[in-house]
């Protein structure tokens, strides 16, 4: 799992030939220590320099190419030490579970076309039985993972429905997130790209495990990780405290059942644990 524990940042500075100060500021993480993520970002930020002041075109990296600067909250070991699961806080303030080996897969439905809210209303109007969009949606998202395993009767899954689809969890086997076999599976059940992408350079896999701000009435965290100054700590704990009361009235996925023969992994069964728990999947709560 590519999850660093130490993330510094460095500015490198250097006057140019016409006499103007030019300066580079970078990130970089580190695993070993807040010293060595320093020195780390020291480099990255003067080799950056040095291509400028050459006439180097600079370019993004892509998604997923680094680390994601996310302030780790909880690690979980295995018996024998091993790291199986991190929860951090994305960007925009939610708390995200990474996990080493067992495999999630969010399949997000796509949007309501207007036709299809007409065409809905008039087959209803015939049939009370007709499924609406929404539900036709989750049956064929539920058709792909059955297909799956018609052909793998020792699989296992359970189901989530989240506020924009479905989120499927492998409970009987554990998976190499970056192997090609995974990402075809990932691939083949509709995941995001992104969310693919992701996954291989990260070498995890990743669920939210509380609800989008947004969608519980709140703002987005603005305050990047890690906090530069006392002023911005302030700011992230106004906005945090705030966060908590509004997504104390929501769950961000809720369990629908298993599709599989029910085996389920004894890491699997730590995920399950701690995932279904932050989630409040069990809850009659509203999706978000």
């Amino acid at each position: 799992m590519r999850v660093p524990a130490y993330w510094s940042k460095a500015t490198a500075e250097q006057t140019d030939p016409e006499g103007k100060k030019r300066s580079f500021s970078c990130w970089r993480s580190s695993d070993k220590s807040p010293a060595d993520a320093h020195e780390t970002a020291l480099a990255a930020a003067t080799s950056l320099l040095q291509s400028f002041l050459g006439g180097a075109t600079l370019n993004r990296y892509a998604y997923g190419e680094r680390a994601l600067r996310e302030e780790i909250k909880q690690r979980f070991t295995n018996e024998a030490g091993e790291l199986i699961a991190v929860i951090s806080q994305n960007s925009y303030g939610s708390l995200v579970l990474s996990t080493a080996r067992v495999m999630f897969i969010d399949v997000d439905f796509p949007p309501y076309r207007p036709a299809e809210a007409v065409s809905y209303f008039f087959k209803r109007l015939l049939d009370k039985s007709t499924p609406s969009p929404e539900a036709r949606r989750e049956q064929d998202a539920q058709a792909k993972l059955k297909e799956f395993l018609m052909d793998r009767p020792q699989s296992s899954f359970r189901v989530y429905r989240t506020c924009a689809g479905l989120r499927f969890m492998a409970t009987h086997s554990l998976f190499d997130p970056a192997a090609d076999s995974t990402q075809a599976l990932l691939q083949s059940m509709g995941s995001d790209p992104l969310y693919v992408r992701l996954c291989k350079a990260r070498e995890s896999f990743r669920a939210r495990l509380t609800p989008k701000p947004w969608r519980c009435g709140h703002t987005s965290n603005t305050i990047s990780w890690p906090r530069e100054t006392d002023e911005q700590s302030r700011r992230f704990e106004k906005w945090h405290a705030g966060y908590l009361e509004r997504q104390s009235q929501y769950a961000t996925c809720r369990y629908l059942g298993s599709l599989g023969d029910g085996t389920i992994d004894a890491e699997a069964k730590t995920i399950i644990d701690i995932h279904d728990q932050v989630t409040r999947c069990h809850e009659p709560l509203t999706l978000a």
